[in-house]
């Protein structure tokens, strides 16, 4: 800030400035600055205002500051001079809809310049749905920018989305709204209103863990944009450039992928706006990197017969996020396979949109298995603990009531959760399942989640009076126990974390959250590990499960719950 003062009183100085007078002998003021906050004094002149529009552009681009009334616009469409821009500006349209014009105020245009930059950082995290426009504001993961229809669905909020009867989302309405694969990253998200709550709608800054926008947080997210992100992608190359069982033939075409240099439909018509960005085989979607790989249905039915046995559904919509995602969990024979798949399924394709063939999964297969070399994979290896028995007694730290303990795994959007239930001190059930989830916080909340839904559905047919729930994560129990949301480690939890409460409070018994130390929670992890890395869906009775799953009975060891110690109040 003291290098603003000095180049304003330089420019005062230099008689670029005017400034005012308070009295006709008083010094020239052009500027005061109090804590966060500066209070500029000039002339109304044009050259005046450009001069100090001059000024903190400079001191923006050394300091990485910068004025940004685009967060206000987005955030409170109530305010007086965002009703204003948009009767001026885009009045039957949603802002992100809203077409460059000529004869705009300098302030407009900065606006509009940065809107393709907040464009991919800021999403609404939905409460109860009521503030947000289903098709005009971003609120979920793949949104992009699309027709708004008729005047009805133009006021359509996200709570309008659910269906009243039963809670649920409304498929038809999501169907004729949303392309199949926003409607399934909507599915998949846990960004669902809640018709019952109170919670507001709130914008987020999706860069920050805490959600809120800084301009440190912005200035941060432009410097990752220029050279985190190519340097990600560099990471990425790297690694398929080094891989000696990469065909190199394949490895150009993956730089061409990773880099944007396919002429995809969508590629051709940002570059030929006659040029029809929509798939030419499926006719349903348009055709950007992932649909034409993985999402169009001709390619699905390549990837559902691949021994692979990928599931597209659940892969990110960033290419080099998914082939960073998959590429991870593979071994160098699954590599070779998966990328010898990819470049088959472009050849094909090209095949059928330029010769006018049809699409042939079978034979995408075959030439996948002619350039490719199988590898003998080493078995999973068993972890060496010890055996147990259904019933087998834990030596209980509480008498004559139900303990569950629960934990998460977490690596590469991909989590696994696990609980073990106790039923007086005896081992009375399992339960574990994998999911994509964006960040480690979000998996332990719904490993919790998980487990208090299995409790809910057994009060119904036990006698259950008092129930102990154990995690590791003290700030999910802190959040919990404090009724607290605001102040979380991750954002996207706000509304898990929230339901969870609830469901603490709605539960018609004594349930109580604790805080364990880790290795009080091992067995459970271990189960969440497993669960993560082999997609496994479980949850019953012990019994059933000990017969049907052999690696988790080499796990459990219940005689670990003895070590349970509560955080101290």
């Amino acid at each position: 800030m003291e290098a603003l003062s000095r180049w304003l009183q330089e420019a005062t100085a230099q008689g670029v400035l005017k400034g005012v007078r308070v009295a006709h002998t008083s010094p020239i003021l052009t500027h005061a600055i109090y804590a966060d906050d500066l209070i500029l004094m000039g002339d109304t002149s044009t050259a005046e205002v450009d001069a100090f529009v001059n000024i903190m552009h400079k001191f923006g681009y050394v300091s990485g500051l910068s004025i940004n009334p685009i967060w206000s616009l987005m955030a409170d469409e109530d305010k007086p001079w965002v009703k204003v821009c948009k009767a001026k500006y885009y009045p039957n349209v949603g802002y992100w809809r809203a077409r460059n014009v000529t004869n705009v105020s300098k302030m407009w245009k900065q606006i509009m310049g940065e809107r393709n930059f907040f464009e991919n950082n800021v999403m609404w995290h939905i409460g109860d749905g009521s503030k947000v426009h289903a098709l005009s504001q971003p609120w979920f993961q793949g949104w992009v920018v699309q027709e708004e229809g008729c005047r009805h669905d133009r006021l359509l909020r996200v709570k309008d989305l659910i269906d009243e009867d039963n809670g649920q989302w409304d498929m038809q309405k999501l169907n004729r709204l949303y392309q199949p694969h926003q409607v399934q990253q909507i599915i998949q998200g846990n960004n669902k209103p809640n018709m019952d709550d109170t919670l507001e709608d709130i914008l987020i800054w999706q860069p920050a863990k805490s959600g809120k926008y800084t301009a440190k947080e912005g200035y941060n997210a432009i410097v990752q944009m220029q050279e985190g992100i190519n340097a990600e992608q560099n990471l990425l190359w790297e690694g398929i450039w080094k891989n000696k069982i990469i065909l190199p033939r394949i490895k150009i075409f993956l730089w061409r992928l990773i880099n944007k240099g396919l002429p995809m439909a969508v590629h051709m018509h940002s570059r030929f706006p006659n040029f029809s960005p929509m798939c030419q085989r499926c006719y349903e979607e348009n055709e950007f990197d992932m649909h034409c790989l993985f999402f169009c249905e001709n390619s699905r039915q390549v990837w559902f017969a691949s021994p692979l046995g990928l599931r597209v559904n659940e892969l990110p919509l960033q290419i080099g996020e998914a082939l960073k995602q998959i590429m991870e969990v593979l071994d160098d024979y699954g590599i070779q396979l998966f990328t010898a798949t990819v470049w088959e399924v472009w050849k094909e394709r090209n095949k059928a949109v330029i010769e006018h063939t049809v699409f042939k999964p079978t034979e995408v297969l075959k030439r996948v298995q002619a350039i490719t070399t199988p590898i003998t994979m080493d078995p999973i290896q068993t972890l060496p603990v010890q055996h147990i028995d259904e019933g087998q007694e834990v030596h209980d730290i509480y008498e004559n009531e139900w303990q569950v303990v629960m934990d998460a795994s977490w690596e590469n959007n991909r989590a696994g959760c696990a609980y073990i239930v106790y039923d007086e001190g005896l081992l009375h059930s399992v339960g574990m399942h994998s999911e994509l989830l964006n960040d480690p916080f979000m998996a332990e909340a719904k490993a919790l989640q998980e487990s208090i839904n299995y409790m809910v559905e057994k009060i119904g047919v036990s006698h259950i009076t008092r129930i102990q729930f154990f995690s590791d994560c003290n700030n999910l129990v802190q959040a919990v126990n404090n009724c607290d949301i605001e102040q979380l480690p991750s954002w996207r939890a706000r509304g898990l974390v929230n339901d969870i409460i609830k469901m603490m409070e709605d539960m018609q018994l004594t349930a109580t959250l604790h805080y364990a130390h880790r290795d009080a929670v091992q067995q459970a992890h271990v189960l969440a590990n497993l669960a993560r890395r082999k997609n496994m869906q479980l949850s019953g009775q012990l019994h059933w499960q000990l017969q049907q799953e052999e690696e988790i009975r080499d796990v459990i060891d219940a005689r670990f719950f003895q070590r349970v110690q509560q955080a101290p109040p």
